[in-house]
């Protein structure tokens, strides 16, 4: 079977000697609202749609003898010659028929999708843990301002203080984006022809929530119905954190925008000056692109489309050309006259070195905030702390220091056996540089 939407190749255990098994750990395969796991090995696949030697993913369940999924070399189309047998699922992808009729040329085999997840050192593995694998989503969480974090060391007279201006100011703080009314997002084309593209594929068990997902942001007025004459696919990339994020392939079409670049500070830049400072209190904005409106004429241009639906945004996409600009160019313009603010892209950082100037000038952002209609996450506010984490740096009691979950992912990071890898690492480390000038002996590497 031909599956567009699986990660990799995947085969039934009985198909495969022990031979043939890596030994390597097992992988979580994700079907539907159930998990697998799986054991990888090394085998010649023959079909119509790859041959070669592959690293395979064998599962006990006869979903399928052999799925072939994204991998290079693999026919993404195949016709009546290629292949005369093809199994027809419904929407219970536990269920499955085989037509022994041919399909015709333009027929498309339709298959359950596996999507690996992540790799687990143990074997064991129950229901349970089903309800801790990742989905897209984290709307409808209903933050308030009763959700603020305070710093440990505030006198309760300081805290009571941080608590009626920040009550003053309770719109402000929501998980919702805001509507700016400072900036719109323009879009210039080098091409007055417009760019289309076909949807890609998207893993069976995420269709019926990556509709949800669309349907949160139609209801909240980020993206609308769309008959635009532009399309750019779907594609869903896993985050750090282990979340999945609905994002817009929007590389083709960033071929065609003319840039509009926006300078920003680097870090060392933006710690100046901090070394004295007592108090600190950092602001995330919610879903900080979404709050800056489409300039409405170029609205058609941000369209999207997936297998089932066309979309336009009314906001700034993630991953379009100059989105990062334009959000830049609106907090630059939201913080123009307010002392001892700093920020970084959707990320605002205020400093002071008086209890007394940290409260007057905290109030006075906040009133800007509201008065350009932004919104901040709650949840990620720390307010007249002592010591606080910012762009990877712990800044406070006059120091500037290393965030330990650095320190601890530079010192486990595994030996770099490659030169790609080893530019990784060098990259990761390199941000750091000032802590560390034996870094500068690291130049050779950059030129292997």
């Amino acid at each position: 079977m031909r599956d567009n939407g699986c990660k990799g190749v995947v085969i039934w255990r009985q198909l495969v000697d022990a031979g043939q098994l890596t030994g390597e750990c097992c992988l979580l395969l994700r079907i539907g609202n159930t998990a697998l796991l799986a054991e990888k090995a090394v085998i010649n696949l023959s079909t119509p749609f790859l041959s070669r030697e592959v690293k395979a993913f064998c599962i006990s369940d006869t979903i399928c003898y052999v799925i072939v999924g994204n991998l290079d070399g693999a026919r993404s189309y195949y016709t009546e010659e290629l292949y005369k047998g093809y199994i027809a699922r419904d929407q219970d992808i536990h269920q499955a028929t085989v037509d022994e009729g041919p399909p015709t040329s333009s027929s498309a085999i339709s298959a359950v999708t596996l999507t690996v997840i992540e790799d687990i050192e143990g074997e064991h593995f129950n229901d349970s843990d089903c309800e801790t694998l990742p989905e897209l989503g984290g709307w409808g969480s209903n933050e308030t301002v009763n959700d603020l974090q305070y710093g440990d060391q505030l006198t309760q007279d300081q805290r009571r203080q941080l608590e009626e201006i920040a009550s003053s100011y309770s719109s402000i703080f929501s998980d919702r984006p805001g509507t700016v009314s400072t900036e719109e997002h323009r879009i210039e084309l080098t091409s007055s022809t417009p760019m289309r593209q076909r949807p890609y594929p998207v893993p069976c068990a995420m269709t019926q929530t990556v509709r949800d997902e669309f349907k949160k942001m139609e209801d909240l007025e980020i993206i609308r119905k769309s008959s635009s004459t532009y399309s750019s696919p779907v594609v869903i990339v896993k985050r750090k954190d282990g979340c999945n994020r609905v994002c817009i392939d929007y590389r083709r079409f960033n071929k065609i925008t003319t840039s509009n670049p926006q300078p920003m500070t680097p870090p060392a830049d933006i710690f100046k000056g901090m070394e004295k400072d007592q108090y600190f209190s950092k602001l995330d904005l919610s879903k900080g692109y979404w709050q800056i409106p489409a300039r409405k004429k170029d609205i058609l241009k941000t369209a999207f489309v997936t297998m089932d639906c066309h979309y336009e945004f009314l906001r700034i996409p993630f991953g379009i050309m100059n989105s990062g600009a334009t959000l830049t160019r609106a907090v630059k313009k939201l913080l123009c006259g307010i002392d001892s603010v700093v920020d970084s892209i959707d990320d605002l950082l205020k400093h002071t070195e008086t209890w007394e100037a940290h409260v007057e000038t905290l109030g006075e952002l906040f009133r800007r905030l509201r008065e350009a209609n932004f919104t901040v996450r709650t949840v990620k506010c720390v307010l007249g702390s002592s010591t606080i984490d910012f762009l990877g740096y712990r800044l406070g009691q006059g120091t500037i220091s290393l965030q330990d979950k650095i320190v601890q992912k530079v010192r486990n990071a595994p030996r770099p056996k490659t030169k790609k890898e080893v530019r990784a690492f060098l990259g990761l480390v390199g941000y750091y540089k000032e802590f560390g000038p034996i870094l500068l002996r690291s130049l050779p590497l950059f030129r292997t």
